[in-house]
């Protein structure tokens, strides 16, 4: 087993079909592979059965040629989102062991893993050597580290292996009807299992054209409208709004994901302002479940369900159940069995969260006429605008700050990005500073979308009879305005 056999099945058969279309060029299946092959070529010092790879590159053709050259190899990818400071990454290298980095921009790295340097949007190096034969791995061999983080806020990985893949990301093309003759248009950053397994897997299990963009507007994903007519976007619901406020419309058919926050009935006529004669579908997934657990197969605006808020119904080759599902209303913690079921935790001594092959997902849900709901989230994790933020993980850096005795972070709604973060902080005894400073000193450690949207300075932090920051009270807080 290979991960990057499909796309030279392709390439065998449809050489000169254009595979990745970017603003300015368009890259066949052909001219793909022979850079994947090249690139093997030159990583293969490095890059071995096994070997752990973070990749820290833009939404650009290069990122596919990298990922697909790693998988040549054997090695295991670990996608790196693109607007971390090198000190972000050098914690993710020493947390999960990465080995090699690949940049397309100069890094410097306490972490000293070997470094690999690439330019522009796509590269395809000088061949000097024999090019490695494919490396065929087993079913539950690692093939790709995706970063999450837990209740310590530091971030791990969660490994998914060749079986895992197969079983979720595989299938997702014909859950989706995705086929052959698509245009898959993929405004999402391609640095987590949203836009892995809906753009750039899609592509290689379909031979489809993906058209990328490197970074969203409303103006270039017009562009990319015009010049491609696609007839399949994963999106976010903000991309979404911010479509609709910018007065954006498609009028072709298309299939419309829309996944990584709630998408309620606001986001369906504002989907459909925006691309009237699309078919829209929601989903439930979780990267610890590979990728999807359920879909909501809303239909169209002439043709649709009326059902909006439910996470929708479970996908084949998915169990999902409720354990302590003892109350009156049904809640209960959604568990997921199967072989999405990830492997393995790495960087990190927390458990893996798996009883009996069932996942607790931290998810409270509930079931009718089996369609699955999603009512409460234990977890903490802050959903801003797609973007997962780990609360630990800021929480960490403010307490780094001098004047900082204790640091809290909890989400709070927004009517644009669904939810942002807020934090709250107790200051050590004759501390003079402002939240404004605080906020300043924390923009050049952590990326733009991690920073508090705004900070308040409390005299004592609400406990629990343990000691624990009782986060319900700050939520309160934030619910009551209280916050600078």
């Amino acid at each position: 087993m290979n991960r990057a056999l499909p796309l030279f099945d392709w390439a065998f058969s449809q050489s000169d079909k254009a595979c990745i279309v970017t603003d300015s060029e368009t890259y066949t299946y052909g001219d793909m592979t022979e850079a994947i092959r090249t690139t093997a070529a030159a990583l293969s010092s490095i890059v071995h059965r096994g070997t752990p790879v973070g990749l820290y590159i833009d939404s650009t053709p290069n990122f596919l040629v990298h990922q697909y050259a790693v998988f040549y190899l054997g090695g295991v990818v670990m996608p790196l989102n693109r607007s971390m400071k090198p000190n972000e990454i050098d914690d993710i290298v020493r947390n999960i062991g990465l080995e090699v980095v690949v940049a397309d921009t100069h890094l410097e790295l306490e972490s000293a893993p070997a470094l690999y340097e690439v330019s522009g949007e796509f590269s395809s190096p000088p061949l000097t050597g024999a090019v490695p034969t494919m490396e065929q791995l087993d079913a539950d061999d690692g093939a790709m580290i995706l970063q999450t983080s837990g209740s310590t806020g530091r971030p791990k990985g969660v490994r998914l292996s060749l079986r895992n893949l197969a079983a979720n990301y595989d299938a997702t093309y014909r859950w989706m009807n995705v086929g052959n003759h698509d245009r898959i248009l993929l405004p999402l950053p391609i640095f987590n299992t949203y836009g892995l397994n809906q753009g750039i897997n899609l592509m290689a299990m379909t031979g489809a054209t993906l058209r990328l963009l490197r970074r969203f507007t409303p103006e270039g994903f017009q562009r990319a409208l015009d010049d491609t007519s696609p007839t399949f976007i994963p999106m976010v619901p903000t991309m979404v709004t911010r479509l609709f406020q910018a007065g954006v419309r498609y009028d072709e058919v298309a299939t419309v994901g829309i996944g990584a926050a709630a998408s309620p009935t606001q986001i369906a006529a504002d989907a459909w302002a925006v691309f009237p004669n699309a078919f829209l579908i929601f989903g439930y997934g979780l990267t610890e479940g590979t990728a999807i657990a359920s879909q909501n197969r809303v239909g169209t605006f002439e043709h649709n369900t009326g059902e909006f808020a439910s996470a929708g119904r479970i996908m084949p080759g998915v169990d999902v159940r409720l354990d302590d599902s003892t109350a009156d209303d049904g809640r209960g913690e959604i568990l997921i069995h199967g072989e999405s079921v990830f492997s393995a935790y790495i960087g990190t001594e927390e458990a893996r969260p798996v009883v009996d092959g069932w996942l607790h997902t931290g998810d409270i849900g509930t079931f009718t006429d089996g369609r699955l709901s999603i009512v409460d989230r234990r977890r903490e994790l802050i959903i801003r605008g797609g973007q997962n933020i780990y609360p630990g993980e800021v929480e960490r850096l403010i307490s780094a700050h001098p004047a900082v005795l204790e640091a809290a972070v909890v989400g709070a709604p927004d009517a644009d990005l669904g939810e942002l973060p807020v934090g709250f902080v107790v200051l050590r005894n004759g501390s003079k500073t402002s939240p404004d400073e605080i906020i300043e000193w924390l923009r050049p450690q952590a990326a733009s979308f991690k920073i508090p949207a705004a900070l308040t300075v409390l005299d004592s932090m609400p406990k629990t009879p343990t000691g624990k920051i009782r986060k319900l009270d700050l939520r309160d807080l934030v619910s009551g305005g209280l916050t600078n």
